[in-house]
């Protein structure tokens, strides 16, 4: 059984919500490190955020705005999982799983993820995500 470094799992998501991203955070990555507070700021302001939580309810409630955020786990984690998500300027979401682990475990990521955000669009790819421009480019060039 051959690992594979840097295996990248994207799920579109045809929304976005900030309920579904620390669902599937928590899940994936129960024991997450949190992103620092400057990870990224407010378009509007130079305010910066008090908690994760506010940080993502406000690119999630904000439209036409694009962020990506990634998180890791240091402990309990032996595929190496990276859980990302990609706000899109189209309000659309494009969910990552990038691991450590065989084609195979990465068709089970893939599928999983697929399942629990109710999408038939995914990609695998290796070391490099897909390359997109917003959610529906994404959703148009892997829609198979």
């Amino acid at each position: 059984m051959k690992i594979i470094r840097d295996i990248v799992c994207q799920v579109y998501y045809d929304t976005k919500s900030s309920g579904k991203i620390f669902e599937l955070l928590n899940f994936y990555l129960p024991k997450y490190k949190p992103l620092n507070l400057d990870y990224t700021f407010r378009i509007d302001s130079e305010e910066g955020f008090s908690s994760n939580q506010e940080m993502i309810d406000y690119f999630v409630n904000t439209s036409n705005i694009d962020q990506t955020f990634y998180w890791n786990q240091s402990t309990d984690n032996p595929d190496n999982i990276y859980f990302g998500v990609n706000i899109t300027n189209d309000n659309k979401t494009v969910f990552s799983l990038t691991i450590d682990g065989t084609i195979e475990q990465a068709e089970v990521y893939l599928n999983d993820l697929k399942q629990k955000l109710d999408s038939d669009i995914g990609f695998i790819s290796f070391v490099n995500p897909a390359e997109y421009y917003n959610g529906i480019d994404f959703k148009n060039k892997y829609s198979f």
